[in-house]
């Protein structure tokens, strides 16, 4: 009984990270299906990632992809999704949908385009000091 107690108190420590694209028509590697009611926005992700923890109480912070999160203001986002319940969490950089990332990002053979994918990445960790993360 002792585990299953120890087990069961582990169990409410347990917190998921969503990724924001989970609340999006991130569709699959063939096709984006639109649905009605799909969040179209970063804000709306957050409104429906606080719907997610009000109810289960296990997912606390979402995950930002970058640039399909990018918004002007960071500090206000992070105050919109703390009025909402829940937290920003790691901001993740995305170098794989474009045409140009096709033979790498980061390791390119083509300068401009590790280049361009050395500043998304410098972006991408602008972002994570200005909404306080550390990953």
């Amino acid at each position: 009984m002792n585990d299953v107690a120890t087990a069961l108190g582990r169990l409410g420590e347990l917190a998921i990270e969503v990724p924001s694209w989970a609340y999006g028509n991130s569709g699959t590697r063939f096709k984006v299906f639109g649905t009605p009611g799909t969040p179209r926005t970063v804000q709306e992700k957050l409104a429906d990632a606080a719907k997610v923890h009000e109810l289960t109480g296990l997912a606390p912070t979402v995950a930002l992809h970058i640039p399909w999160d990018k918004v002007d203001d960071y500090a206000a986002l992070k105050e919109y999704a703390a009025g909402l319940g829940v937290g920003l969490g790691t901001i993740n950089s995305n170098t794989f949908q474009d045409d140009e990332y096709k033979f790498g990002s980061l390791t390119s053979s083509n300068e401009a385009v590790r280049r361009r994918a050395i500043e998304h990445h410098l972006d991408c960790i602008e972002i994570m000091h200005a909404t306080g993360r550390r990953t």
